[in-house]
């Protein structure tokens, strides 16, 4: 099991997150990453459909279970959204336990598909910029990966595309950090004005199939029964196809549809288009559904294309518990959607902070449906305190209702809950009560005593890890090669038993101990100047000289060099 791997950031890649690791962890190679994370160093850096995420999850221990790294963290959700059931356990069942090179690909049709794969990772300035300042540090979006996405579903901003690529072609086992890449070395697509609104209105729906929990089975014989398709239906019920198509060509124009590798060959009569809407039993690109669906909203139902489509707006959104202090601000950044199983409407589930939850059907169409609830599933426990403090006054059941939000039916539910459960808990105390004996009872007080927590002493637990860290860090300096000093191989070195986990969880209430620990930690390049020096000493020793490229490789470092290393390998030739 990992000693440590780091938190994933909302929508990040898990690509992203093992190049983050690999920083903070100070392996040499990317090989060592692989083998630490996977116990295999045949495992290759796939952005987007990742395997042997059953292995990850069992060595980060109880951090992430399989399903959530898949399910949040790589595109999983967005392949099989117009998929089949079937197809999406088995592309689960291969992230999970592993797969030959490409099979997960195959599987989906995305090889055949002439909707190619980037080419490069992308990423937002904005995102870069928000993230940075939020989390300390940028990671790659899994929404600005998507085939056919260039624009950022969050700030509507074109996306810039990196120089780090998106297959494994050139980089098979290649993991690059964001917050080790150059922002300023970028390219910008140039795209056409007239679709910036195409563009994000696919770059939305793509991050809404991305948010979707649970598989969307789209059947295309449904796009005929839209009353949007009725200009195009014959009284037999027959699509006139052609004038479809030639709609749709002239929707979108010719320019755009091969910009997003969608051409329609209007000599052909088996083109994609032909076989979405003649339901034939084959594999469908998403991003075609929704060129589909976008048009028959547009052309046809009398709804234009907006730069918001996401069902519930973006987000933040308030919360509505009214016995909290921050009722109707705008505090809830978490919203699961869903589809209603009889209606097929988006379904938004909104969480807050204070445990209050609460759901609604979509999607919403006017600023006043933010403020609308359709079911509270739970109160929490900010709630629930203030309905006990209601109760032991003497208002009205109107008046506990209007306060709380509720009508005076669930006043009284949850009410007579309380006092279930208290009644529950009073009768088991009487229970134990009696079975305890005379003598006991006699000692009760002193019984309570002995069972109460004793409280810890900081100050002499941070004197005793002072002493220990100290020698460690000492240790660590004498190692005939060198390791990078970082808390987590401060924890490793240091021979702390059940410490350790509260030398990483505690490290605010140790200050001596905090502050030794961040004046010795290496950063990257005093890390990597640490490694130059080694490497250096270690050719005089053997050799008796050395040259530039002999140095790198024992230190395991490559051009481009940062600039403080660079100037320290410069006076180490000199």
């Amino acid at each position: 099991m990992l000693a440590y791997f780091p938190s994933l950031y909302p929508d990040e890649i898990i690509y992203s997150g093992i190049a983050r690791y690999h920083l903070m962890s100070g392996n040499r190679t990317q090989k060592q990453t692989i083998f630490d994370l996977f116990g295999s160093r045949l495992v290759c850096a796939t952005a987007d459909l990742p395997s042997h995420l059953s292995a990850l999850a069992a060595r980060s221990g109880t951090v992430y279970t399989t399903e959530e790294l898949i399910k949040n963290h790589t595109l999983y959700p967005y392949y099989t959204s117009y998929g089949s059931k079937d197809k999406a356990k088995e592309l689960f069942r291969l992230m999970a336990e592993g797969s030959n090179r490409g099979e997960s690909h195959v599987l989906m049709g995305i090889p055949a598909c002439k909707i190619k794969l980037p080419t490069k990772l992308k990423y937002c300035s904005s995102c870069y910029q928000d993230d940075t300042k939020k989390y300390g540090e940028p990671y790659w979006h899994r929404c600005h990966q998507l085939p056919g996405v260039h624009i950022c579903p969050m700030h509507k901003s074109i996306l810039k595309v990196s120089t780090v690529e998106y297959s494994t072609l050139h980089h098979k086992f290649s993991f690059v950090s964001l917050t080790n890449y150059n922002e300023s070395d970028y390219t910008e697509p140039v795209v056409d004005s007239s679709w910036l609104d195409y563009l994000t209105f696919i770059a939305v729906q793509s991050n809404l199939l991305l948010h979707s929990q649970q598989i969307i089975k789209e059947e295309s014989a449904s796009y005929r029964k839209l009353p949007s398709m009725e200009g195009y239906r014959t009284v037999g019920g027959r699509v006139r196809i052609n004038r479809l198509i030639q709609n749709f060509r002239n929707s979108y124009t010719d320019k755009l549809l091969e910009y997003l590798d969608c051409g329609i060959d209007s000599n052909s009569s088996d083109t994609w288009l032909h076989k979405i809407i003649r339901n034939q039993e084959e594999i469908t690109h998403p991003l075609r559904h929704l060129l589909i669906f976008g048009f028959l909203e547009k052309s046809v139902a009398g709804f234009s294309v907006t730069t918001n489509n996401f069902p519930f707006g973006n987000g933040p959104w308030p919360c509505l518990n009214k016995a909290a202090d921050h009722y109707n601000q705008m505090v809830i950044d978490k919203c699961v959607v869903t589809r209603c199983s009889t209606t097929t409407k988006p379904v938004g589930t909104f969480h807050c902070n204070c445990g209050f939850i609460y759901s609604r059907r979509g999607p919403d169409t006017c600023d006043e449906d933010m403020n609308r609830i359709g079911r509270i599933k739970n109160f929490g426990s900010i709630w629930l305190d203030k309905l006990k403090c209601l109760n032991e006054s003497s208002i009205t059941l109107r008046q506990k209702a209007k306060i709380l939000g509720v009508d005076p039916g669930t006043v009284k539910n949850q009410t007579e809950l309380l006092n279930s459960n208290k009644a529950a808990l009073r009768t088991k105390k009487n229970q134990n009560y009696l079975a305890r004996s005379k003598r006991n009872r006699n000692n009760e007080k002193g019984f309570l005593q002995t069972k109460v927590k004793r409280k810890v002493d900081w100050n002499q637990r941070d004197e005793i890890l002072y002493v220990l860290v100290v020698e460690t860090v000492g240790q660590m300096k004498r190692l005939p090669n060198p390791e990078r000093i970082s808390l987590a191989s401060i924890a490793r070195h240091t021979d702390l038993g059940q410490l350790k986990q509260k030398l990483i969880k505690n490290l605010n209430k140790l200050p001596k101990t905090n502050e030794f620990i961040n004046k010795h930690i290496d950063s990257t390049e005093a890390y990597q100047i640490r490694r130059l020096i080694w490497a250096a000493n270690r050719l005089h020793e053997v050799e008796g000289r050395m040259s530039g490229w002999r140095v790198l490789k024992l230190a395991g470092l490559n051009h481009p060099l940062r600039k403080e290393v660079e100037i320290k390998f410069m006076e180490l030739l000199r």
